[in-house]
């Protein structure tokens, strides 16, 4: 199982939310290059980038993110406000090795047929869940319930998911075990998990349910899980 560290991008700073929510931003640094660059030094071999601006429909931090992709040879997937065909190979074609489709997807299977068919298998759907239902819209509205938005997305062919405990995400409680062991039983697909990671403890757990990474943002900021400990 592969960690990926999350570098968080808002107004073109690093930074770190609890739950989703942006009044709670840490702000970790003002240079999301160098930010990158340190984690392939410490052995990450992916990075997974968040445009939080875009996904909120404020604005964007696409310079930052192509300028990240040219800097690191670790393979970088993208996600925040992916909403067309289009953005999503502008993305790829800037230098990221796969793009994370996450509201739009959710709310539209046929969306996620058309990306494939376009982008393969470098296409990620995002379900960011709470309560037994998808968020969208930055997590500030609710979508389908998990179980039909992931027979749907399955049956559109989404090459991989990426599952967001969204109560855990950013407080260091734990990752939501029980949603990941729901997940892995209703689809042959890899599965990447996000939210609640603390430390290499938790990292042996999800591995042994068998997901295929982990996306961990804030422990490897707090310094409560480093990269050499697990592997990038």
């Amino acid at each position: 199982m592969v960690v990926i560290p999350a570098i968080d991008l808002r107004e073109g700073r690093v930074v770190r939310l609890r739950r989703g929510d942006p009044g709670t931003a840490t702000v970790y640094d003002h240079d999301p290059v160098a930010v990158a660059r340190r984690f392939e030094a410490a052995g990450a071999r992916r990075l997974h980038l968040v445009d939080l601006d875009a996904a909120l429909g404020e604005d964007d931090n696409r310079d930052a993110i192509v300028a990240i992709c040219h800097a690191v040879h670790a393979r970088v997937q993208v996600g925040g406000g992916v909403r067309s065909v289009a953005a999503a190979k502008e993305l790829l074609a800037a230098g990221a090795s796969r793009v994370v489709l996450g509201t739009r997807a959710a709310l539209d299977p046929a969306f996620v047929r058309e990306a494939v068919a376009a982008c393969g298998d470098r296409v990620i759907v995002a379900l960011d869940v709470r309560a037994g239902r998808v968020r969208v819209a930055g997590w500030r509205e609710e979508g389908p319930p998990l179980e039909d938005a992931l027979a749907a997305l399955h049956a559109a062919g989404a090459p991989r998911f990426l599952v967001t405990a969204i109560d855990a995400d950013g407080v260091l409680a734990g990752p939501d075990l029980e949603l990941y062991r729901g997940v892995l039983a209703r689809t042959d697909r890899p599965v990447l998990a996000s939210g609640g990671v603390r430390d290499a403890a938790d990292v042996r757990a999800l591995a042994e349910l068998g997901v295929e990474g982990a996306v961990v943002g804030r422990a490897l900021y707090e310094g409560t899980l480093r990269l050499e400990e697990v592997g990038g």
